[in-house]
């Protein structure tokens, strides 16, 4: 049980070590030596604080501890399903103090058998009882009610249990694949930071008394530039439409970039679905500027992240202008069309700044849309997540 644990946590992408292995082994040996058992709660804390490192892989650790100790409720879709449409409403039941010292008690280590005997047998839905899965009552298995030593089924916990705590994944967003907490987008984009010696060089203290000590007393001077970072950065956001589901998500990137003075510049504009004529200093779409003067405002090293879902009707991308930005821009004077395309557009920012990349908030199974996998051939595409991120300022350094 123990190398399948092992295996199935690195399976994951989980950094676990046969040292951290080891260590686990050694802590339940210890345990076990006076003749002490391990139950499954305790378990499942020593071997998360003896195998897991980083708060981020604290959901996929529950996901592996559910699928080793107990596969059936893992593996069985279909029946958990029905079970969630059964449990989905409990009825209160306040019970009385007889019938909660009277609770059917279960030893752990046939808890699991019982739960299987008990889904095969199981046709209906059950409220209130002692025995079969439900809510409200006494039985080993369901929520709602009361049973110290049974395993809560769906509903919130009121008697904790490492198995209800797995099942119900409370750490789901600590992952990084999924999470965007406005801190650890800062945290991420704090890697951006570009910092080169530049300026009058000035009296470092540090550095002077180090080379005093290595001259073994006779004193030197160091001077050295101060470090300022040069780092330029532009961000263009898609708003409005499809992207209105992500728009929470969007925001907190917003405002981990908008919140951070690690950076020389920082600009931001809105765009919808691409790139036309015009971007917009706000997300009305009222003040509009010039994609032109991008090219003219910015130095081509400044650093550009696009995020946008990047999917659209085709003709938005691959066919001329004039379509989405006539009828938005209709009656506005001064309109200077380029004749240029969505992907021309594209293709025109790519080509002048150095190094650009495009944050997607859409699940990539749907990047094989036209639209996006021809913007992902042109600007590296990443997914809108923590890990995302990271990748991608790696791309951008």
């Amino acid at each position: 049980m123990f190398l399948d644990f092992f295996y199935s946590l690195r399976s994951r992408k989980i950094p676990v070590t046969t040292g951290e292995l080891l260590d686990l082994l050694h802590v339940i040996s210890k345990i076990t030596k006076d003749n002490q058992t391990v139950n499954v709660n305790s378990f499942y804390y020593i071997a998360r604080n003896c195998l897991i490192k980083n708060t981020k892989h604290f959901d996929d650790y529950d996901i592996v501890f559910s699928q080793i100790l107990f596969p059936e409720l893992s593996q069985d879709i279909q029946f958990k399903e029905k079970l969630e449409k059964w449990l989905k409403e409990a009825i209160e039941n306040n019970l009385s103090d007889e019938r909660k010292k009277n609770a059917l008690k279960i030893l752990p280590d046939d808890l699991i058998s019982e739960l299987e005997k008990r889904l095969k047998e199981q046709k209906e839905r059950h409220d209130g009882g002692n025995h079969w899965i439900g809510t409200g009552g006494t039985s080993p298995f369901g929520h709602g009610g009361f049973n110290d030593s049974g395993i809560r089924i769906g509903g919130e916990s009121k008697n904790r249990s490492a198995i209800s705590v797995a099942g119900e994944r409370r750490y789901r967003d600590y992952r990084t694949d999924e999470t965007l907490g406005v801190r650890q987008i800062k945290s991420a984009l704090k890697k951006l930071r570009a910092l080169k010696r530049e300026g009058k060089p000035k009296l470092s203290i540090d550095h002077t008394i180090r080379k005093t000590c290595d001259n073994a007393g006779d004193i030197e001077a160091v001077l050295r530039k101060s470090r300022k970072n040069n780092m330029k950065l532009l961000l263009l956001m898609d708003v409005g439409g499809s992207m209105s589901p992500y728009a929470a998500r969007v925001n907190k990137i917003f405002s981990a970039a908008h919140q951070m003075n690690h950076f020389k510049e920082f600009h931001y504009y809105y765009f919808h679905n691409i790139i036309y004529d015009y971007v917009y200093k706000d997300a009305t779409m009222r003040n509009r500027v010039s994609a032109d003067s991008l090219l003219k405002k910015f130095r081509s090293n400044t650093r550009v992240i696009f995020v946008g879902d990047a999917y659209m009707a085709p003709y938005e991308l691959f066919h001329k202008s004039q379509y989405f930005q006539d009828y938005f821009e209709f009656g506005k004077k001064g309109n200077q069309k380029t004749n240029m395309s969505g992907l021309e557009r594209l293709i025109q920012l790519k080509k002048y700044f150095e190094k650009s990349i495009w944050l997607n908030p859409e699940n990539t199974n749907y990047w094989n849309a036209p639209t996006v996998s021809a913007i992902h051939n042109e600007v590296p595409m990443f997914f809108l997540s923590l890990d995302g991120i990271e990748k991608g300022i790696k791309k951008l350094l």
